[in-house]
């Protein structure tokens, strides 16, 4: 019986002592944070004057008003704070996705530009550049105007120039002049021997056919 009482009363005193350790560890923490908020208070105190000196030496006067009507406004409009916050959230979630497909945008775009570079399209850019320039300084409104109002009769021109014969007719006249040159030995010749000349047949179609397009152009100049 004794035994069994001693028990309890030793069992008790441990309990005691733990409740005891509790209090003290409760007391301690309860120290700890007492000493943080008054250093807190210090510091909040030191940075409200720190902000006020600063603010006064900016010239910018705080209204008490103003500032509680902005802590119930932030108050009023928590809700509208936090949809903000996730649109910002899914913003950079966005960014953080969409980064890497733009970073590959620029490296291609990169090797394009290096491509037409290779190829010479920045060099042919430039000399169209430079002969808009020339066109520019040689090439006054007037004559533009001159231009524009000349344009049927250059519409006229054009449309003959594409004819199928026009066109093979010019060729051949533009290919015969870029081989042939005048040549003393050959081209030097007396009347006589331009009379020979002459009496061949293709020498006088040609000459015939041009004193044709001469007598044309005779009348179109009458006209």
């Amino acid at each position: 019986m004794e035994n069994n009482l001693q028990q309890q009363i030793d069992e008790l005193n441990r309990k005691m002592d733990m409740v005891l350790e509790l209090l003290a560890k409760q007391r301690e923490r309860s120290e700890v944070v007492e000493d943080l908020v008054e250093d807190l208070a210090i510091v909040g105190k030191d940075a409200f004057q720190s902000a006020v000196d600063e603010l006064a030496i900016q010239n910018i006067r705080v209204d008490g008003e103003d500032v509680k009507y902005l802590v119930f406004k932030l108050l009023r409009n928590v809700k509208t704070f936090g949809e903000l916050m996730d649109m910002l959230e899914s913003l950079m979630d966005f960014l953080h996705d969409f980064g890497p497909v733009v970073h590959d945008a620029g490296i291609a775009f990169t090797k394009s530009l290096g491509e037409l570079e290779r190829e010479g399209y920045f060099s042919y850019f430039k000399q169209l550049a430079l002969l808009a320039a020339d066109l520019k300084n040689n090439i006054t409104e007037d004559d533009i105007v001159q231009l524009r109002q000349s344009m049927p009769a250059i519409g006229l021109m054009v449309r003959s120039l594409t004819q199928p014969k026009v066109m093979s007719a010019m060729a051949e006249i533009t290919q015969t002049l870029a081989v042939m040159e005048i040549d003393e030995k050959i081209d030097n010749k007396s009347l006589i021997g331009l009379a020979r000349q002459l009496s061949k047949p293709e020498v006088r179609r040609t000459l015939s056919f041009t004193l044709r397009v001469l007598g044309e152009l005779g009348k179109v100049k009458t006209n």
